[in-house]
């Protein structure tokens, strides 16, 4: 018997033997209630189903009540779960999708269609447990690109991309509000929930496994996934360089950073990132330069002092402290032109 176990509830015994009987048919372990009450206790005391299948149309507890009930235990989330009905209304099937169920069968329904649609749904599932295999980069600095065993991912959603930066950026956990309200803000709610789950569906699509678990209402990236991310080694390396003063170390942190953060990008949140690891960058550049500059390596501090003006062109201190360093050098043209180049900016 197979180890894959499928619960099935429905009031009508007749059909319960018949699905019982055509999946246990084609290798399916499948345990059947008539009372959907019974089924729930089963559940909430720790049985744990590869597959859900139940009827709409039940007395005292209808499937999508069953379904709601069933979702609310934390293990069963992810299961896929199947309504069967005579009901050919569309009200009634819309019902179902918009709750989150994975397909909808309208009785009566062929034995095949019933295994069809249950082994449809493993495969998926399969697909998206799929272990993360391989080295995965992260680079958000500039425009955003997702490296695995040095190929580019394609992304057919950008918000799916856009959602596992955010986790990137929120290693603590967000929740189903706080992503909503960060990458689809003034959707209601409900439409809300509806596009943080299928972006999600997306983004484990595109990652080829369980890139992000959930507990306590809250989302993370798995910890035993391990993705190189490019903000981070930056991080890391600018506090290194302002603790040790050294100029390699500066120099290795500013290579990291190769543009603006997810260029192209404009919610809220990433423009937040963005202003911080933008002045971030322009307070290492200037600590980089004055150091240079007090050490005699009046060469190295004009660099960064140009790389500062070029990275924020209204910083006054950046073309002061360029005009500073052409002086230092003897050349009071070129200093004179960084004052006169800042302020046509500034009237400009």
């Amino acid at each position: 018997m197979s180890t894959t176990l499928v619960l099935a509830v429905d009031d009508d015994i007749g059909l319960l033997k018949l699905i019982e009987m055509s999946l246990v048919g084609a290798g399916f372990s499948v345990l059947t209630f008539e009372s959907p009450y019974d089924a729930l206790e089963e559940l909430r005391e720790g049985l744990h189903p590869d597959v859900i299948i139940s009827d709409v149309s039940m007395p005292g507890l209808d499937g999508f009540e069953f379904y709601t009930k069933a979702r609310e235990i934390n293990e069963l989330k992810g299961v896929p779960f199947l309504f069967l009905t005579a009901m050919e209304s569309r009200a009634y099937v819309r019902r179902g999708m918009t709750l989150g169920a994975d397909d909808y069968l309208t009785k009566p329904f062929e034995r095949q269609e019933l295994i069809d649609a249950v082994e449809v749904r493993l495969r998926r599932i399969a697909e998206l447990r799929r272990p993360l295999e391989g080295v995965v980069i992260a680079k958000g600095l500039g425009h955003p690109v997702i490296l695995r065993d040095s190929e580019r991912l394609d992304w057919d959603s950008l918000k799916a991309l856009e959602l596992l930066f955010y986790l990137l950026e929120h290693r603590s956990g967000a929740t189903t509000y706080e992503v909503a309200e960060a990458l689809w803000p003034g959707k209601t709610e409900s439409k809300a929930s509806s596009s943080f789950h299928t972006t999600l569906y997306r983004l484990r699509k595109v990652m080829g496994g369980e890139l992000v678990e959930s507990a306590n209402r809250r989302y993370y990236l798995h910890n035993k996934f391990q993705i190189d991310y490019d903000v981070d080694r930056y991080r890391a390396l600018s506090q290194k360089a302002r603790d040790s003063k050294k100029l390699h170390d500066f120099t290795s942190a500013m290579q990291l950073y190769q543009g603006h953060f997810l260029s192209g990008f404009d919610s809220s949140w990433i423009e937040g990132v963005r202003l911080s690891l933008q002045g971030e960058h322009l307070s290492l550049l200037q600590a980089a330069a004055e150091q240079s500059q007090q050490g005699g390596d009046l060469r190295t501090a004009t660099r960064f002092y140009q790389a500062m003006t070029e990275h924020e062109p209204y910083s006054e201190v950046a073309w002061e402290g360029l005009a500073s360093v052409w002086e230092e050098r003897g050349e009071k043209g070129k200093a004179t032109d960084a004052r006169n180049r800042f302020v046509e900016l500034m009237e400009s």
